[in-house]
């Protein structure tokens, strides 16, 4: 029997091991971490368990996989622990990560001094809407063209700057874009995304406020299957053409707010700490 149950601490002990590390990741400490920050523009580090699993594990799962191939872009993971050593416990608290709000995210830009606080349900899809509001990675949300994506952002930048000319010459370029599509259902998005810059040059920036009200209201309601796989694209496609300095300002200001209330929870826990000790 005792060797059974030796056996069983092990076996489970080797199934946690595998689970310690999620691949397609890079596994950090306060010290590595810098040099992942040096290495790349951006960055999205995961606090969490040190063997994290469930149903916030499979999706951080699914959302690794989908950026598997994006450029200079890596999602880090800080296993940490309140036992004992007290494994990248104090790292956490440095971010206002607590133990009972796992898995905590936070996003690193180059040359942004506030990571950006990850505030969602922390389902796959959110995740990425969330990279994709606040940074230039394309992460394939259904509905998406990455050969369009990019020039969703190089319009949005020529219309803040009221640049009429490099807004026509980029819809002229995305037209020829998708008129290379050979996939129906990419043909269909690829008209959504020509549609969406029309409106912009006619309507000004103030569309997007416009378009997706109109959109959250009709998904609040009502609508068919369909209706709603086709308004999820059109939100998502969107989300293509977000200037990212307004989304970094809004999340910093949203930060500052943060540290504040943040404060008191990080002085009751180092006191906890020193009572321990």
């Amino acid at each position: 029997m005792k060797i059974f149950l030796a056996f069983a601490t092990l076996f489970s002990f080797l199934i946690l091991s595998n689970n310690a590390h999620t691949q397609g990741t890079v596994t950090v400490d306060s010290i590595t971490f810098d040099k992942i920050l040096q290495r790349f523009h951006t960055v999205l580090l995961k606090f969490d368990d040190k063997f994290p699993y469930g149903p916030f594990q499979d999706n951080f799962k699914d959302l690794v996989d989908s950026v598997a191939n994006a450029k200079d872009f890596v999602i880090a993971e800080v296993p940490v622990t309140d036992r004992d050593n007290r494994e990248n416990y104090h790292f956490g608290l440095n971010y206002y990560a607590f133990k009972p709000d796992f898995p905590v995210y936070r996003l690193f830009i180059k040359d942004t001094p506030t990571p950006i606080k990850y505030v969602g349900d922390r389902t796959a899809d959110d995740l990425k809407r969330f990279l994709l509001r606040n940074t230039k990675v394309w992460l394939g949300l259904s509905g998406t063209i990455e050969l369009l994506h990019e020039l969703s952002g190089e319009f949005i930048d020529a219309t803040l700057n009221n640049d009429t000319d490099t807004q026509t010459l980029l819809l002229e370029k995305a037209q020829n874009r998708v008129n290379t599509i050979l996939d129906t259902k990419d043909q269909k998005s690829g008209e959504m995304y020509l549609k969406i810059m029309e409106a912009v040059m006619k309507d000004g920036i103030e569309f997007f406020k416009r378009e997706e009200r109109r959109i959250h209201n009709l998904l609040k309601g009502k609508v068919t299957k369909e209706k709603k796989i086709e308004l999820r694209h059109r939100e998502h496609i969107l989300l293509s053409f977000k200037p990212l300095k307004e989304s970094v300002s809004k999340m910093a200001d949203a930060a500052k707010d943060e540290a504040a209330s943040a404060n008191e929870q990080i002085q009751e826990t180092t006191m906890d700490a020193h009572k321990e000790l």
